[in-house]
């Protein structure tokens, strides 16, 4: 199965202008049948390179049970050089393909000095100065002023001179983030949304709610960070070494939901949030035994 799928990418234009774009397309042959694990692409392809706009998946019939989708992005680069494109791995059945790397050459806008006229738009202009303005806006400022003395006087004569009671605030007590976190996954168990067809929606919830645990547990800003970012920086966090590989088969799911339109199976989606529930649950801080 794994040897049925081809994979393939390339530029509509290999030389773009600064500011110009153009479009890169990933291409994925298949069986019908199978499921591959696609790269997600969102913000930058490669230091220089910028995505415009991810488009909307596009998928052809080949005949005998196969198909082709293609992954479209408008790119762009707002410096001049010579980019390159990394290749990008599609997984499926135990096996690993990989597309072949591109280059991008971006030119700056050429002007010739002795030729071309370069100017503003218009000189610049100074502001005409009128005494009128400079009185008007004295006199709003002085009103002021005298509007804030009758205010502080009536404050001292009837307000600091009587004696406030000092009440102490107590503050309120900080939940725990994996008591948060293990009361929202449990609410969302409840409802069971997926189960009515809200599948992007649920993973959606599910991710949301381990992104602001790992944030309040470890001071991991995950909320503003993509799943590579966040996957970068728990193989740093020793306490979440245990459940590194299920953290990110789940934010590798979800982000497949959420941004290529994947239609995981019903038990996946429980599945899901078992793992979910299982990454709080043994990541929790220990409450140590009290002693007598």
């Amino acid at each position: 199965m794994a040897q049925s799928f081809t994979v393939n990418s390339e530029l509509d234009s290999a030389s773009i202008q600064i500011g110009e774009q153009a479009r890169l397309r990933l291409t994925v042959a298949q069986p019908t049948n199978l499921e591959v694990s696609i790269p997600i692409l969102s913000d930058t392809i490669t230091r220089g390179i910028e995505i415009v706009e991810v488009l909307k998946a596009d998928t052809i019939s080949l005949g005998n049970d196969r198909i082709e989708v293609n992954y479209d992005y408008l790119i762009t680069s707002f410096d001049s050089g010579f980019y390159f494109i990394p290749t990008y791995a599609y997984a499926a059945a135990g096996d690993t393909l990989y597309t072949q790397p591109l280059g991008l050459s971006v030119t700056t806008v050429s002007v010739n000095p002795t030729t071309d006229d370069i100017k503003d738009i218009k000189p610049i202009m100074s502001a005409p100065f009128y005494w009128s303005e400079l009185f008007t806006w004295v006199g709003y400022g002085m009103l002021a002023l005298l509007l804030l003395g009758v205010i502080v006087l009536l404050l001292m004569k009837f307000v600091f001179k009587k004696k406030v009671p000092f009440i102490s605030e107590t503050p309120e007590p900080v939940i725990p983030p994996h008591i948060v976190a293990l009361e929202k996954l449990e609410e969302i168990k409840v409802q069971k949304i997926w189960q009515c067809g809200d599948i992007k929606v649920f993973y959606t919830q599910v991710t949301d709610v381990l992104r602001v645990y790992l944030e309040g547990r470890f001071g991991i800003n995950a909320m503003e960070l993509t799943s590579d970012e966040i996957m970068a920086l728990v193989k740093k966090e020793p306490g979440l070494n245990e459940v590194r590989a299920a953290l990110k088969d789940l934010l590798t799911l979800a982000d497949l939901v959420k941004f290529a339109k994947m239609v995981p199976i019903e038990n996946q989606n429980e599945a899901s949030l078992l793992i979910a529930f299982d990454v709080v649950e043994k990541t929790k801080p220990v409450e140590e035994p009290q002693v007598d």
